[in-house]
């Protein structure tokens, strides 16, 4: 049968009888996975609904197989989600992200917004990746082949997408003219040539990058050209420096924060968040202020430096509008600077202050969100001028992201209809048709830990925040998948040794008790303790064309996947009990004042319960999470015993130790939490995630 599945019709229709008649047939020398994989994939998920794994699953799976693919693991656990960038086709999602031990390297992983797993990881074992100071630092190619990523807050590396390979061009052009001056740090000489977070971007034919730095003679930034294989920095040939003069004088400009190359491959537009112009007879006491810019790429000067500007900004996509300013919204051109529009002129809407301003992807229509406190709005303008407004009726936006790459609206890919992220419900996200006027399609409900969305191809919404990650069919608003990739509470990352395969990195699943440890091999074994594979199970995908996942359990029982009961090597638990009763010394006849001094250090306890092993050998149980459940009733039968906590929302900040006194407003904790107020006795309940009795671990010996 000669190109079996060029016919989708009749793989996505026919009948169960005809899909095993079809399995016989298959000539898999024709197949396309990016055509043929999709509706494969789904008619045989409709399969397993239906009567579970058959084998028709694993006769499929055994020919698609055989033409090569890789085993990936969509992660557990990771560390804070820091950068996004949605492929040019919609249909991928890169995310960079920090390890769980946040100083140990990172990765970047490429996920399917079709099934909400992983089809691509790299990782970087002492290198950080991306950044969440700024937005941009991970960006895709015009064609998607590449993606390029801000390491260690200073150079530019591009990695070949889906091909799981370390970034084969770096560009590190900074370190030179844009590490801070030596009077602004207290060590000049720790930061000398060190560099600094550089804004940068693709030029449209993909064959260079300019990179915004200061320069040599008042330069703004440079045009790299990309070659596969090569590295650059500031003595390599071929570099072109922008003089980035402003009327034939040197503008004393500061570096863009964000860029983007005009697609006719003419112009550099961006704006700068701090620009700082000291003119002639300028005043000394000149504050920073945000600044846009165009630098003509034929001379590398600038076009125009606007002054004027007011966050937030955005750029059109093609750099020909420019909507700024918090209180009134306007509109610029971009090519010029010069004001055409103040948006809120002809509006009846009351506009209290901006929040963020969305273009769609075809640069016609603009969302501006507006927070009116008791009337936030979605005011919806194109060409420039009023189309609807979106009336969230007294409901609130929710929370900003961090990075700045994904915002709380999101076009669709044609620009006819949106998505609102609404802190309603704990997380609601409102999708919109938008037109003459604005009618409500649905509402995604349940919306936990996501601050930015992103609407792909094969209608599909993702959602991102720091830890977590979901994906939702915007036809329906049935969810695809969604996950924490944050610890539980109570429990912190086990210890290195406890790893049985110690050169790679450690996969683990909690237990009751303790932890299971997995290996992914990538001839399609398993390595995983019987009672924690069906939490592992559907994390495991063969990536197919790097691109596309098939599930790894419809290969089980084939040549390709297997699972296996390989025992983790035995751990020898610490020899010491895992607490030391110790007492607090009470000098006969105490005065008042000393006894009052005792009583601020130590509490009123006169003994009390040390943890003696090191924190990640213990586990908290039970556990009170931040809010009401942390509170002085929840926690004072736990006096004298030890103690886990978490501090902060982002950080992985983890604390051990005997709990001595709880008050209405904290507790006092020895030894002290790593961060915190040392002024204050007490640890505030506002300034932990978590808190609970520990519980000693066992080992693999039990």
């Amino acid at each position: 049968m000669t190109g079996p599945f060029a016919n989708l019709s009749q793989l996505v229709h026919c009948s169960d009888a005809e899909l095993e008649t079809l399995v016989e047939q298959a000539d898999f020398g024709a197949f396309v996975a990016s055509r043929d994989l999709p509706p494969l994939r789904e008619r045989l998920l409709r399969l397993e609904r239906e009567q579970g794994i058959t084998d028709v699953h694993r006769r499929f799976s055994d020919k698609l197989l055989a033409t090569g693919a890789r085993l990936v693991e969509t992660p557990r656990y990771i560390g804070m989600q820091r950068c996004f960038a949605l492929s040019p086709d919609g249909r991928h999602l890169a995310i960079a992200s920090n390890r769980l031990e946040e100083s140990h390297g990172g990765d970047v992983r490429i996920w399917e917004l079709a099934t909400g797993r992983v089809v691509d990881a790299v990782g970087f074992e002492t290198t950080l990746v991306g950044s969440t100071r700024e937005p941009s630092c991970l960006q895709w190619s015009p064609s998607g082949e590449w993606l390029g990523v801000i390491l260690n807050q200073v150079v530019v590396g591009v990695l070949r997408a889906f091909a799981g390979t370390l970034p084969s061009f770096t560009a590190d052009v900074t370190r030179r003219w844009g590490s801070p001056p030596a009077w602004s740090v207290s060590n000049p000489a720790h930061v000398a040539n060190t560099g600094h977070l550089p804004a940068w971007c693709w030029s449209p034919d993909e064959t260079r990058l300019f990179i915004s730095t200061l320069g040599p003679d008042g330069a703004l930034g440079c045009v790299v050209p990309f070659k596969e294989g090569t590295r650059v920095d500031e003595d390599s040939e071929g570099l072109r420096w922008c003089p980035a003069r402003l009327g034939g004088q040197p503008s004393r400009s500061r570096p863009h924060t964000w860029v983007r190359w005009s697609p006719d491959g003419s112009r550099i537009h961006g704006y700068c968040k701090d620009e700082f112009v000291l003119e002639p007879g300028a005043a000394s006491s000149q504050e920073p202020h945000p600044s846009a810019s165009v630098i003509d790429l034929r001379s590398g000067d600038l076009a125009y430096r606007f002054d004027e500007l007011k966050l937030p900004v955005a750029f059109s996509p093609d750099g020909a509008g420019l909507a700024y300013g918090k209180e009134p919204p306007r509109l610029a051109d971009g090519h010029t600077g010069q004001t055409v529009a103040d948006l809120g002129q002809h509006t009846k809407v009351r506009i209290h202050a901006i929040e963020e301003y969305v273009w769609s992807r075809d640069g016609q229509r603009l969302a501006v969100l507006i927070n009116g406190y008791e009337f936030p709005q979605v005011l919806i303008f194109e060409s420039g001028k009023l189309l609807c407004h979106v009336d969230l009726k007294r409901r609130s936006f929710g929370p900003a992201s961090r990075s700045g790459d994904l915002g709380r609206w999101a076009w669709s890919p044609d620009g006819s209809m949106g998505a609102c992220l609404l802190r309603e419900g704990g997380g609601t996200i409102e999708l919109w048709k938008v037109g003459a006027s604005a009618r409500l399609l649905r509402k995604i409900e349940g919306v936990r830990g996501i601050d930015g969305l992103a609407w792909g191809a094969d209608d599909t919404l993702v959602g991102t925040g720091h830890h977590d990650i979901a994906f939702w069919d915007v036809n329906t608003g049935l969810l695809r998948f969604q996950t924490s990739l944050e610890l539980e509470p109570g429990r912190v990352p086990p210890p290195s040794d406890w790893n049985p395969w110690p050169d790679e990195d450690a996969r683990f699943i909690p237990t009751a008790r303790g932890w299971d440890f997995t290996r992914v091999q990538q001839d399609g074994a398993v390595v995983c303790p019987p009672g924690s594979r069906e939490k592992l199970e559907p994390r495991l995908m063969f990536s197919v064309a790097g691109r596309h996942a098939w599930p790894w359990r419809w290969a089980v029982g084939t040549r390709h996947a297997r699972w296996e009961d390989a025992a983790p090597w035995p751990v020898t638990p610490p020899a010491e009990a895992p607490f030391e009763e110790r007492h607090v010394p009470v000098p006969e006849g105490e005065t008042l004042a000393a006894r009052d001094a005792r009583h601020a250090k130590w509490g009123f306890l006169k003994q009390y319960n040390a943890p003696t092993w090191p924190l990640d050998h213990y586990r908290a149980e039970p556990v009170f999470t931040h809010g009401p459940a942390i509170n002085r009733d929840n926690l004072k039968k736990y006096l004298g015993q030890g103690v886990m906590l978490r501090q902060t929302q982002y950080g992985t900040w983890y604390a051990l130790g005997a709990l001595l006194e709880v008050t209405d407003e904290g507790i006092l904790l020895h030894p002290r939490a790593p961060i915190g107020s040392y002024r204050e006795r007490l640890l505030s309940f506002r300034d932990i995630l978590w808190i609970g009795p520990a519980v000693p671990l066992e080992t693999t010996e039990g």
